[in-house]
């Protein structure tokens, strides 16, 4: 499955709302693909921030690339 190319306007984003804050429930994603994930923009409690360290490795991990291999694209 194809990953998104984008190395730009990446954001840290929960993978899932009661996932907790830890690096296991970040995935990075460019601001399409955030958008276009099912929670987004969607009302309820949202979780807690990402701690910027947390950010940061998750940022590493990604190798500072979008993390998206969803079918068919965001964008």
């Amino acid at each position: 499955m194809a990953r998104c190319t984008r190395t730009w306007g990446l954001e840290v984003h929960h993978k899932r709302r009661d996932g907790g804050n830890g690096i296991g429930n970040a995935e990075v994603l460019c601001q399409s693909c955030h958008k276009a994930t099912a929670t987004f923009g969607v009302g309820g409690k949202s979780p807690d921030p990402f701690s910027q360290s947390t950010k940061d490795q998750a940022l590493k991990n990604a190798d500072n690339r979008c993390e998206c291999t969803r079918v068919g694209g965001c964008h």
